[in-house]
Order: structure tokens, then C-alpha cells, then sequence
């Protein structure tokens, strides 16, 4: 397709992140740059997150933290500000993205996470009769349903069917949504040697939040030990509860299970991609309904067998007992049947690995996403 001057707005932007969101927006940025495209990113400056993000080479594209956000990320709770000081970021993010739209001249506009940025940029931006692709990674867009922009040229893109049916369900106008999965860095998790099957050795990476539900599978592992199950775990990431993690680490100590259950706090990407190469299992414990894990994806690209609950977006991904397994929500009993069903057939356990990362490979890439978002952005043009 021809060159175009694609505006990204994001809350946002690495080394400044809280999750994938982000992630996956740099990430799509990067790479229609490096097709040719000239990009722009529109983002705020939020100092004080706790990341684990990590960035080895400059940044190769033009980000620009010029707007304000009006709420807080970095306080519990996310808290907004007052409405006099909400009003008065509001007006300075107006002013801003005018200046950027006039010197830029984008010719299309891709939107991320617009939490405490509200749909009036959007709307700004189609008043400029620029399409506006939003990417929706979240169960919500970021505004109530009666502030949706009214306009042809503003199109959902969402991170899975379960988010598009979420938002249907909830009244937002989805009849031209398109799911997009955000896919894997492939390039960078693949392993052309799948790691052996000879022992459950257990990852768990994300939040050590009740959320995600890495209680869940902590019971799972206890009731392994219980059955006589040999395995190893390593929980991987950080959390804004302390206290959660350390009654996690209290109840594997008084049942004696230490030294098989690991915490090593976050983990940056090179660190994970070393941590599971040492791994053959990845669970996803969660119990709220996630949009869509892209961890999940680089687990699977890098040939571990995936156990999901079956909430959300993620289980898109699996087919389950062919190339991975899906167990109940917040119920670490079905989940501890789920891993160690592994063990009881183990050339079904390296069929499902082998399968796992043969569809990350073919239909959770990357390079697929940006295709289809390439796609997307002519259809909008059109």
C-alpha cells in the first residue's frame, strides 16, 4: 500500500507502561515505521510507574509526551482530578492536538488506550475528516456509550471477539468492529527446540494480583504436591499488593513447598524469553474476564503448553486438548487435573506443545496484525 502519515495517540508509551496495552501499541507504531510509514505518537508523561519495561536501543520514532492526563496512574484507586483542573488539562490537550494535526497532517489516525483522555480527542481528530482506527484492548473504549463518536470514519478494531461481543452487549455500536489478535513478537520467543517433556516445570508471568488469579493456581500446585506430582514453578512479575504475594509465599512455606515454587518479581522481555526456555507448562490463572493476553501468545510461539481459565478473550487462542487446555475459572481443582493430565500421556503433551506453536507461528504474529491493520487503514481511506 502507499506511505501515510499515521498519527498514534496513546495514553501511554513505553518506558512508561502498566501492561500490554501499551506495549502493543509501541509495538505497532515501530513497525508501520519500519514499512515505510511516517508516524507520529501523541502521548502523556507519567513518571513514578513500576515497570519492567526495558529499552536497549533509541527510539526510532517521533513521541511526543505533550498531553495531560486527567486522572492519576500512579495513585490507588487511578483517582480523577476535579473538575476545575480536569477542564484545564482538557483545554491544553485541545490546543496541543490541534497544533500537532496542522504541522503533521496525518492521513489516518490509530488510537490506543484513551483512559483519562477521553473520546473528545478522538472526536477531534474526525472533525479534521481524519479516520480514526481505535484499538480496543480493554473491556470498555475508555467512554460511556452515549459519548460514542458519531462518525463513519471512526471504527473499532478490538483484541478479540469476546471484547467486539462485550461491547455489543453493552450497547456500543460494533456492526463494523473488526477483531484484530495483537499477536506475538514471534521473532523474538520462538524456539526451534520445544523445551523437553521429562518434568512439569511451571511458569506464571504477569500481575501477583487476586485478579489474575495467581492464588488460583498456587492452590493448583498445592494440591499437585498433595498427589505426589513432581514439578517446579516460577511465578514471574510484580504487583501493587505486597501483602497478597507475601501470604502466597506464607502458605507455600508452611506446606513446605519452597524450594519448588519460585518468585522472581518482573522480569524484563529478554528475561522472560530466558525463563522459558528452562519451562515447558504456561498457566493463565486469571479469574476476571481478560480481553486477550499476549503473553499467553509468547508462551506459545516459544513452544510451552498453555492452561487457560476459560474467561475473557484468551481462550480464542486454544483449542482445547489439541493445542493447549482450557480449565474452569477459580477452580484450582480442575486446573490441577488440567497439568497434571500432562504427564499421563506424554506424546500428547509434545503433540500439544508441537501444535501450540505452530499456530502462533501461522496466525499470531506480528507481522499478521500489521497487515491487517495496513488493510484496515485503506478501507478507512477509501
Amino acid at each position: 500500500m502507499s506511505k501515510l502519515r499515521i498519527l498514534v495517540i496513546s495514553n501511554l508509551f513505553p518506558p512508561q507502561v502498566i501492561g500490554g496495552y501499551e506495549r502493543a501499541i509501541a509495538d505497532y507504531a515501530r513497525r508501520l515505521h519500519d514499512r515505510g510509514h511516517e508516524v507520529l505518537v501523541l502521548t502523556a508523561n507519567v513518571e513514578g510507574l513500576i515497570t519492567s519495561y526495558s529499552q536497549s536501543e533509541p527510539e526510532t520514532i517521533s513521541v511526543k509526551r505533550c498531553f495531560q492526563l486527567w486522572g492519576s496512574l500512579t495513585e490507588p484507586g487511578f483517582p480523577m482530578y476535579a473538575q476545575p483542573y480536569a477542564t484545564a488539562i482538557a483545554i491544553h490537550n485541545y490546543q496541543v492536538l490541534e497544533q500537532e494535526i496542522k504541522l503533521f497532517q496525518p492521513d489516518v489516525c490509530l488510537a490506543g488506550n484513551i483512559d483519562y483522555l477521553g473520546q473528545t480527542v478522538l472526536e477531534q481528530v474526525l472533525n479534521h475528516s481524519i479516520p480514526v482506527a481505535h484499538y480496543i484492548m480493554n473491556a470498555v473504549p475508555g467512554y460511556p456509550v452515549d459519548l460514542t463518536p458519531q462518525s463513519p470514519l471512526y471504527q473499532y478494531v478490538t483484541v478479540s471477539n469476546w471484547v467486539k461481543d462485550s461491547l455489543a452487549t453493552k450497547g456500543y455500536p460494533t456492526m463494523t468492529a473488526q477483531t484484530i489478535y495483537p499477536g506475538a513478537d514471534v521473532e523474538k520467543f520462538y524456539q526451534p527446540q520445544i523445551p523437553a517433556h521429562d518434568q512439569l516445570r511451571i511458569a506464571y508471568a504477569g500481575l501477583v494480583m487476586p485478579f489474575k488469579g495467581t492464588d488460583i493456581l498456587i492452590e493448583a500446585l498445592y494440591l499437585l504436591h498433595q498427589e505426589g506430582i513432581d514439578f517446579t514453578a516460577t511465578i514471574a512479575g510484580g504487583g501493587h499488593t505486597p501483602e497478597f504475594r507475601e501470604s502466597l509465599e506464607d502458605f507455600l512455606a508452611a506446606e513446605g513447598l519452597t524450594e519448588k515454587v519460585k518468585f522472581t518479581g518482573l522480569l524484563n522481555q529478554q528475561e522472560l524469553i530466558t525463563l522459558y526456555k528452562t519451562h515447558n507448562v504456561w498457566v493463565l490463572p486469571s479469574r476476571f474476564d481478560e480481553p486477550f493476553s499476549i503473553g499467553l501468545l509468547e508462551a506459545m510461539v516459544a513452544g510451552l503448553t498453555i492452561i487457560a481459565s476459560n474467561t475473557g478473550g484468551s481462550p480464542e487462542a486454544i483449542d482445547h486438548q489439541s493445542n493447549g487446555l482450557i480449565f474452569e475459572s477459580e477452580n484450582p481443582l480442575d486446573l490441577a487435573d488440567k497439568i497434571s493430565s500432562l504427564v499421563l500421556d506424554v506424546d500428547q503433551w509434545q503433540q500439544m506443545s508441537d501444535r501450540g506453536q505452530k499456530r502462533a507461528l501461522e496466525e499470531f504474529s506480528r507481522t499478521k496484525t500489521i497487515e491487517e491493520l495496513e488493510l484496515l487503514f485503506s478501507q478507512l481511506l477509501q
